[in-house]
This record gives C-alpha cells, structure tokens and sequence, in this order.
C-alpha cells in the first residue's frame, strides 16, 4: 500500500514538472530559465507559519487524525528549516475491536503474544529540513498560472504515545459478547470506559519524512499537498500467561525485536509567508 501510494505521487510530480521541461526545450534560448525568471514568490529569507490536517493512507489496528502547526525559516528559495508540534486523534480500528470481542472467547489461547503496531501518538514535536529543488508552473486558466515548488521533508523528535490491550483484560463479565467488564461493554476505541483493558503510555523518540507540493497563491499564501511517513519503535510484551494478567499480575517478557511502526498520512495545509 505504502509503495503503491509513493508510485502515485512521483507520477504526480513527474506530470508536473513536465511542462517546465517541455517549454525549456521548445524555445531555449528565448526562454532560458522561464520558470524561474518568472517566479511568483521567491522564499529565500521569508518566515513562514503553516497549519495543516493530516487523514490516514492506510489503517490496521489504530488510526489518527493529526493537526499541525508549524513554523519555518527560508534560508534560500531551496531549502528551509522548520519546526512542526500537533496532536494526533486516534482510536482502534474495527480489525482491533473484532480481535478483542474474539479473543476473550478462544480457552485455548492461555499463552499468547501481545498485538504489534498497538500504540497510538498523541501529542508531538518534530523539526527538520525542507529542499525543494523544482519549482514549476501550470497553466490551469490561461489567465492564472499556479506556481508551485516540490520537496522533500526529513526530521525527528518525540512523541507522547499510548496503548490500549485488546486482549489483556482483567475483569471478564462475558467471554462469548467479548464484555470485559460489568458495566460497560467495548466503546468505538475497542476498551472499556472504567480501565479493565491493560493500558500504558510512554514518551519516546520519533522520525518524520514527506514529500510534497507547494502552491503559491497570491504570492504569501499557500497551499500544501503531502505525503508524510511518522516512524517509531514498537513495544510490546510476548509469552503473556492468561491466569496472571486476569488476576491483575504483570506478566510476559518484552519484545526482543519489536521492529517500527509507521504511520502513513496525507496532508492537506495552508501556509503564509512574512
């Protein structure tokens, strides 16, 4: 999917970047550089604030919602530093529901492993670079161009993350419903309201990486359309032993390769030059 995805948006920057290319080689000593010369807005030593809403490319067992804000330098028209903070939204998805209802029910499950890619980001801070070595033009409307640049986005930072269990229940009123506790069955994040589901939460290092599109609208605004990758190392317990996890015991051993998740999104945001 992620690969798919990626195939996508590189056709998307080739087919736009191809008419740059064609009208320099139609009439290249007339319009040398026609592109450039002809910028819209040029963002070499502009502060630049963004806001942006990024919508999950693909779902397993959690999903999120991020809201950004942003804030970057343009040390040259090509490359920038910027700092991004936000909160993600996120919940279990229906695949993590269906495996909480059914798991509760399997006896012959009395030693397991706990699920991978469980955790979900919340609050987070990362800061990076931006090089945006293509800047092109479209003709969309003969009488109004769009202007864009196209880059790529590299960073890191922290995180706050939590994790909800959809198989570590210590009170279980009904095996067959897939209840985990007397007063409220699952909600829509696939764990009850009153804290029977294991729950834990850490802080821990994040990368980020994009790649995207800017289109300069009436020169200091902006539109942005990206593809973003959040990267994290995973966490989870194996060899849980059913019995003590129901009586409320810590149990299993961590993970001795967890791997990292990903969280791929799409980004829609709006940005402004000073």
């Amino acid at each position: 999917m992620i690969a798919r995805t990626l195939r996508v948006f590189a056709s998307l920057a080739i087919t736009l970047a191809a008419p740059v290319a064609a009208a320099q080689d139609d009439d290249e000593k007339v319009l040398d550089n026609v592109v450039v010369r002809n910028r819209l807005f040029e963002p070499g030593g502009q502060l630049e604030l963004s806001l942006g809403v990024g919508l999950p490319v693909q779902t397993h067992l959690t999903a999120h919602y991020f809201f950004n804000a942003g804030v970057a330098y343009n040390l040259f028209d090509t490359f920038a530093l910027e700092a991004r903070a936000g909160y993600a939204a996120s919940r279990h998805t229906g695949l993590a529901r269906s495996i909480s209802e059914s798991f509760l029910d399997r006896e012959d499950k009395r030693i397991t492993d706990e699920l991978e890619d469980l955790w979900e980001m919340n609050l987070h801070g990362v800061a990076g670079v931006r090089w945006a070595p293509i800047y092109g033009k479209l003709s969309l409307v003969s009488d109004l161009p769009a202007h864009f640049q196209a880059y790529v986005w590299a960073g890191g930072g922290l995180g706050s993350f939590q994790r909800n269990s959809v198989i570590q229940c210590t009170q279980v009123v009904n095996r067959e419903l897939g209840i985990c506790d007397d007063r409220s069955a699952p909600d829509d994040r696939g764990s009850a309201s009153n804290d029977y589901w294991v729950k834990e939460t850490r802080v821990a290092p994040v990368v980020s990486a994009a790649v995207g599109f800017r289109f300069f609208v009436l020169g200091k605004h902006g539109v942005r359309l990206e593809l973003r990758d959040w990267v994290f190392r995973d966490q989870y317990r194996v060899n849980l032993l059913r019995d003590d996890w129901e009586a409320g015991r810590e149990t299993g051993e961590a993970a001795p390769s967890p791997g990292f998740t990903h969280l791929v999104q799409f980004d829609l945001g709006y940005t402004f030059s000073f």
